[in-house]
């Protein structure tokens, strides 16, 4: 039985207008299922009898189950575009019209969750979902680049323009998965706060230098099937639950997630089903096993890195160095972590908001008291970091990583000790390290 109230014509009442209520039916149970049962479960038949529709008049307004999903994700975009720009229109000073932008961004997410939660989540179970966020991403980095238009000062770089508008992103979704997506709207002050500590001339500097300097790693060696670089020793696994994970790896590296099943894995790793079964509950435990691997040992590299600087802010740029050079120097992880790692669905994103806020814990315990930021400076930075190193590796720059390091740093430092402190530390590790 439909949940939602049927239109039916009559005398006065175009066809028309039934047939746009009923593909607003059609939106608005897309919306409700997912929230429900996810994306995956979605299907032509559901949405219809939810909407109140027969599968024909579905037929009539979309192709399939994607073309509504994104139709759906479309819509929500507008809508909270529009918001945005209304509210951000009935403000003067530049700042306030900014500060308005966030609220309006907030007051959607917070009021409408269910349609964030699509949009923001769900839509990463699609492969034409991914490809829109981007470009949605594109749209929030127009407006968020308008903003300063009416400023003062110069105008960032698009590079800090994409972290603020990611950081943002990030901290919703994070409020989305917490399920405390109200707290947004006394979130949005402090989210402004941060994001206006980002643009500056030593931003502009910094970024300017990530793009023309040397890098760290200029010449990155390529992967070999393990998922380590070549040129060094690639030791054969010695035990069981090891050689199923390489098995994962190198079929997941050279084939995508989709290929892999439990028969194939088997075969290349040389177990039977039993003994497989013995190990993993399955496809996705197996492959967020070897993911989590890779990942737990350059975190350790990262923090070594960190721990051996004079102080905290330098020890920022030689964590996140070691982290661009480790990914740049194995292609294998970067394919995983940043492109296969979104094809199982929203439980991949769940960890990936799991792994940064480890590293936001990290980077803020190891902070003297005077210079920590903020629990939501630091994680919108952290959000910020990944974003971009995703952009990078998605769109094949993998050998411009090393170069991002201090544009990388100065995301996370500016906020917490300004930006001409951030770009002195920046300067001074790079001078050490050269």
């Amino acid at each position: 039985m439909t949940n939602y109230r049927q239109l039916k014509p009559r005398p006065g009442r175009s066809g028309e207008a039934v047939a746009q209520h009923q593909r607003a039916r059609l939106h608005a149970a897309t919306i409700d299922l997912v929230a429900e049962r996810g994306y995956p479960s979605l299907t032509v038949t559901g949405i219809a009898r939810a909407a109140g529709v027969s599968t024909h008049t579905f037929y009539e307004n979309f192709s399939d189950k994607d073309d509504c999903f994104i139709s759906t994700y479309d819509l929500i975009v507008r809508h909270t575009a529009r918001e945005v720009l209304a509210a951000r229109r009935r403000e003067r000073d530049w700042r306030e019209k900014a500060r308005a932008g966030f609220l309006a961004f907030a007051k959607e997410v917070a009021g409408k969750p269910k349609a964030a939660r699509l949009a923001l989540i769900e839509a990463f179970a699609s492969d034409a979902g991914i490809a829109r966020m981007q470009h949605t991403n594109g749209l929030f980095e127009t407006l968020v680049d308008e903003s300063f238009d009416e400023s003062d000062g110069a105008k960032p770089p698009p590079l800090i323009v994409k972290a603020i508008v990611a950081g943002a992103i990030r901290i919703a979704r994070a409020r989305l998965l917490a399920g405390q997506e109200q707290q947004l709207a006394t979130d949005a002050d402090e989210l402004m706060h941060w994001a206006l500590s980002l643009p500056s001339d030593a931003a502009t500097e910094v970024v300017a230098g990530a793009s023309r300097g040397p890098a760290a790693n200029s010449q990155p060696a390529t992967a070999n099937g393990n998922g380590r670089p070549q040129g060094q020793a690639t030791e054969e696994p010695q035990d069981e639950r090891a050689m199923i994970l390489v098995a994962t790896t190198r079929l997941a590296a050279t084939e995508g997630y989709a290929a892999l099943t439990p028969p194939r894995i088997r075969a290349a790793a040389g177990v039977s089903k039993r003994r497989f079964s013995e190990h993993f509950d399955g496809v996705y435990d197996c492959f967020m096993a070897a993911l989590q691997l890779r990942v737990e040992e350059i975190l350790e590299r990262a923090k070594e890195a960190h721990l051996s600087a004079e102080s905290w802010p330098r020890g920022i740029y030689r964590t996140l160095a070691t982290t661009c050079n480790e990914i740049a120097d194995d292609p294998v992880l970067a394919r995983l972590a940043f492109v296969e790692i979104f094809v199982p669905g929203r439980e991949t994103i769940r960890w990936r908001g799991e792994l940064m806020a480890r590293q936001t814990a990290f980077f803020r315990r190891t902070a003297p008291p005077e210079l920590r930021p903020s629990e939501l400076e630091a994680e919108a930075s952290v959000g910020a970091v990944w974003a971009i190193l995703h952009q990078f590796v998605a769109s094949g720059h993998l050998r411009s990583l090393p170069r991002l390091a201090g544009a990388l740093t100065y995301l996370f430092l500016a906020p917490a000790i300004g930006a001409e402190e951030a770009q002195a530390a920046i300067q001074a590790e790079q001078a050490s390290t050269t």
